[in-house]
């Protein structure tokens, strides 16, 4: 086993992810909580996510300082009656440990072929992720779900960026919402939603289309959800790019950066939250009018043409599907019924900035 080491007896070390049982949750996760809960009084933060209150109950300042600001767009006053209380603590500023669930394998642990159907019908799910160090766990029946990092000093930027991202969609899939690895921008009250796969242009096509006057939905990660209407609704404010991206071509953010000298390793993109500069800007949701794949083109004139849903759906699935363990069985089937009602296009993106988010306007104002 290999991982971060500390002073403590015992805490998760492991070099892979592990789908957590129940059992360890009661008889390890939740008697330390108890004793968190009992001593430390939690910094409350109470947001809506996609028409869902969510509850944030930190027991750690530095993660409240690390984890809220890209939910401040969405924060709202009431907490009663919240569709989702989210416990979250690192054991460094709480002076606890959590024993390590290789302790029995049997008992904690998953068997490793998990069967995704059976994820609909559980009311548990429980995940350790390595390269996080993290510790995420939803228990539907109580409307509670647990976060744990060892140390909130070595929380990654991108926790910071895009927090809670698998709890959140467990939570909302079973609800009826998605959560989609793509950015979204809306003009008149109608939304793009822009998928594909990492390193496409999304994140540059969706600033290009923020500082064009655009309203602004999300970057790495927006939520859909399905009715008479579709929406897709926003969850957090940041962008995140590389660093000369900032510098050179959208240098009204350069001073913003939240991670400039203390990215994860080299050649990491780093982040900036565009709620503090713009918060006007940033929006809640908007109705879905066309779902768009960007394609590199660096040709003068950026082009948008129709896509056909299974080259949709390609560029969406591997994208969304898998940042995100334990995702519910039918939800391709969810995600075929949305692009099925959903006009689709390719964005051949040329390298006039300008252009791109000119051709996008310039499709929302025209198209009914």
């Amino acid at each position: 086993m290999i991982g971060i080491m500390n002073d403590f007896p015992s805490h998760i070390v492991t070099n892979k992810s592990l789908r957590i049982t129940k059992k360890y949750f009661n008889e390890e996760v939740l008697p330390v909580f108890n004793k968190i809960s009992a001593s430390i009084p939690p910094f409350k933060k109470i947001y809506d996510v996609a028409g869902k209150t969510i509850c944030l109950n930190f027991y750690s300042e530095k993660l409240l300082y690390k984890m809220s600001k890209a939910f401040a767009h969405i924060e709202k006053d009431s907490d009663n009656d919240p569709d989702l209380s989210v416990c979250i603590w690192d054991s460094v500023s709480t002076n606890t440990h959590l024993a390590s669930p290789w302790v029995n394998d049997v008992e904690y642990i998953y068997p490793r072929e998990v069967n995704a159907k059976t994820i609909n019908h559980d009311s548990f799910l429980g995940i350790y992720l390595h390269g996080e160090e993290t510790l995420n766990l939803y228990d539907e029946k109580n409307n509670t779900a647990y976060f744990w990092i060892y140390d909130a000093d070595r929380l990654p930027y991108r926790l910071s960026a895009s927090p809670l991202r698998l709890i959140l969609n467990w939570f909302l899939s079973k609800k009826g919402v998605h959560l989609m690895h793509g950015a979204a921008v809306s003009l008149n009250g109608k939304s793009i939603l822009l998928t594909a796969k990492g390193g496409s242009g999304k994140s540059t096509t969706a600033l290009s289309c923020f500082f064009a006057g655009m309203s602004y939905l999300g970057d790495d990660y927006v939520t859909v959800k399905s009715g008479d209407v579709i929406t897709t609704h926003s969850i957090y404010s940041s962008t995140k790019l590389f660093p000369e991206s900032f510098h050179d071509t959208f240098p009204a953010l350069k001073d913003k950066i939240w991670n400039e000298n203390g990215t994860d390793k080299e050649n990491e993109k780093v982040a900036v939250f565009l709620s503090e500069l713009y918060p006007q800007k940033i929006i809640k949701e908007a109705p879905l009018h066309a779902i768009m794949i960007p394609v590199i083109q660096n040709v003068e004139e950026t082009k948008i043409v129709p896509a056909s849903k299974v080259q949709t759906m390609v560029s969406m699935l591997p994208a969304t599907l898998f940042q995100l363990y334990l995702t519910k069985s039918n939800k391709i089937t969810e995600l075929r019924a949305i692009v099925e009602r959903t006009p689709c296009y390719f964005l051949e993106l040329g390298y006039d900035l300008n252009g791109v988010a000119a051709a996008i306007k310039s499709f929302l104002a025209n198209e009914q």
